[in-house]
This record gives structure tokens, C-alpha cells and sequence, in this order.
């Protein structure tokens, strides 16, 4: 069978709305909503993984994205939401409610849903949502992807700030994949204005050259993800070095032994040739198959390691 790429199904009929669990009708946003016009809001993605063995739905490093959304706040000066653990909570609640027993997506989405008009982030009203969504297949070819090197260069954070995941930075991230795709490729890869390497559309990057690991830094305008920080313990723990955050020429990445895209969405994906050169040998490589492969069995509990990260949603009977 073929891996489905892409494949969001539909919604689940049920929302999180400031303290409520209610229909998506009732949660729609105005068409005045200052976050529509602006992009003015912030919002995280978490994966929760069905493992049909033990019947348990399971929510990977939920606290680890709510706190994430939290320091995104801060840095937009929206108000704080809810406690960490009040939002996994509420998350959990939210997956039973909607009965779901299927790999998802949940999708927080911190917003200045005030009907105002003048751009600014101050006394505008905002709201918070969780919604959730099934996943079929993979956000992108977990197989391995040819990538282009795009001519839309990573917004710098003098401009939007990049620790914070802010809902209107992305039209420069879907330009970019846009133009990789209509060149006949599957991902762009991106560099910061002054012509380093940053990340992907949607992923961070890292690449092995020779024995060492390494990842650009997060002072080179990446949104430093959770699935890299969960890449770089499982290398660290699998080679007994840690990887190393510096800067990355472009030409680094045609030289390079293997490379990889991760992020929640798209999890752990090969890069197999960059703007028409093969990574390696042209075969995803063998430490980026395996790194994939531990976190999906880590996310769904059948392998032990990193229990911490997962939270369980259904009552089952076991919560450990």
C-alpha cells in the first residue's frame, strides 16, 4: 500500500471555546475579527497517536506546546490563557468528547478575535479555541522529498519575532512551498536574509556531515520545534554526541551525509536531494529511518523510553 500524503480528513464536529466544549458553528470567528485582517494571534499544532493494541489514544509533549503557546503570548503581550495543565486537560476532555480513536491533530489557536480595525496589539479582545482534526497518511512523504532551495528568504526576527508561533508569519513559508512544488519538487528549504540556512516550510532542519550532527541555531530565525528537540535527545542518546547548533551554508547542504526535515506535523522526514544533488547516496538515510521510526513507537507507547512525553486520553483502566 501506498503512504497517503497530505491527509487531513474532516474536522471533528465538537471545539474547545473559552472554557466550553461547543459546536464548530458556534465557534465561528467574525468576518471584523482584528486576527483575520492582521494575523494577529498565536497558535500551536500537537499530534495525538492512536495505538489500536492498547485501545489508548495518546497525546504527544502536550505541556511541552502549551507552554510554547504561553511564551508566544508573552512575547505578542497577549494575555496569558489558561494554565498549562488546565489546557491539557481541557485538550484531553475535548478528544474524548469527540470519541476520537484515530491519529489526530489538535490545533490551539490564541486569537484578537475583537471586531477593531486599527492595527495594534493592545485592548483588542482575544480568544482561545482547540479544535481537532483526523489524520490519515503523512503531512509529507515520510518515503523522502527532493527539495529546492527557495528564492523567498526567512522573515528575520527584527521583523516578526520567530520564538513566538504567530499565526500571520506564515504567507512567506506558503510562497515558498508553492513556488518548490510548482518546480516539480515536494519541500523548499529556506535561508535567512543574510543567506544561511533556516528551515523548511513547516520543519526545522538537521543534517549529519561526516560523524557530527547539526541544526541551525535558533538566532538564525528558525521556530525552534519540539520535534527537534526530541530528534536531538533520541541522537544524542543513540551516537553519545550532541548536536551541534551552528551556523549552515548553503553548500553545506550538497555535501552533506544525511539531512532531515521534523516538526509535529510532518514528524521525521528524509531529505533525499536538495536543488538537484543527492543527499548521500540518494537514500534516506539509515540513522534518519530509525530516528522516524523511534518516535511514532515512542508517541504510541510501544517503545518504553520517554513516557513522559505522551499523556493518555481515554480511561482505560491503566494510566501508566
Amino acid at each position: 500500500m501506498g503512504v497517503q500524503v497530505g491527509g487531513f480528513g474532516t474536522p471533528y464536529e465538537w471545539v474547545f471555546l473559552d472554557g466550553a466544549i461547543v459546536s464548530s458553528a458556534e465557534a465561528a470567528v467574525s468576518v471584523h475579527a482584528h486576527a483575520l485582517s492582521y494575523g494577529t494571534g498565536t497558535f500551536e499544532g500537537i499530534r495525538a497517536w492512536w495505538n489500536p493494541d492498547h485501545e489508548q489514544l495518546y497525546l504527544l509533549e502536550a505541556t511541552a506546546h502549551y507552554a510554547r503557546l504561553h511564551r508566544s503570548a508573552a512575547i505578542l503581550g497577549l494575555p496569558p490563557p489558561r494554565p498549562v495543565a488546565e489546557l491539557v486537560d481541557a485538550t484531553v476532555a475535548l478528544l474524548r468528547h469527540n470519541d476520537v480513536r484515530t491519529d489526530a491533530y489538535v490545533r490551539p489557536l490564541l486569537v484578537q478575535a475583537g471586531e477593531a480595525l486599527p492595527v495594534r496589539m493592545h485592548d483588542v479582545r482575544t480568544r482561545l479555541s482547540i479544535a481537532v482534526t483526523p489524520v490519515h497518511g503523512d503531512y509529507i512523504d515520510s518515503r523522502g522529498v527532493r527539495c529546492v532551495v527557495s528564492t523567498w528568504r526567512r522573515a528575520p526576527d527584527v521583523c516578526t519575532p520567530n520564538r513566538a508561533k504567530v499565526t500571520g508569519s506564515y504567507p512567506g513559508p506558503a510562497l515558498a512551498k508553492t513556488e518548490a512544488v510548482r518546480q516539480g519538487f515536494d519541500e523548499a528549504i529556506m535561508l535567512t536574509t543574510d543567506g544561511y540556512v533556516a528551515e523548511a516550510t513547516t520543519s526545522n532542519i538537521v543534517m549529519r556531515v561526516g560523524e557530527e550532527w547539526v541544526t541551525p541555531p535558533g538566532t538564525d530565525d528558525i521556530l525552534e520545534g519540539i520535534t527537534r528537540d526530541q530528534v536531538m535527545c533520541l541522537l544524542h542518546e543513540q551516537t553519545g554526541r550532541s548536536v551541534t547548533n551552528r551556523r549552515v551554508h548553503r553548500s553545506e547542504l550538497y555535501t552533506s551525509d544525511e539531512i532531515l526535515l521534523c516538526g509535529t506535523a510532518a514528524v521525521v522526514v528524509p531529505v533525499v536531494e536538495v536543488d538537484g544533488r543527492p543527499v548521500g547516496d540518494g537514500k534516506p538515510g539509515e540513522v534518519t529511518v530509525w530516528v522516524n521510526r523511534a518516535i511514532r513507537e515512542i508517541a504510541r507507547r510501544d517503545d518504553p523510553r520517554h513516557s513522559d512525553w505522551t499523556t493518555p486520553v481515554h480511561d482505560t483502566g491503566d494510566d501508566t
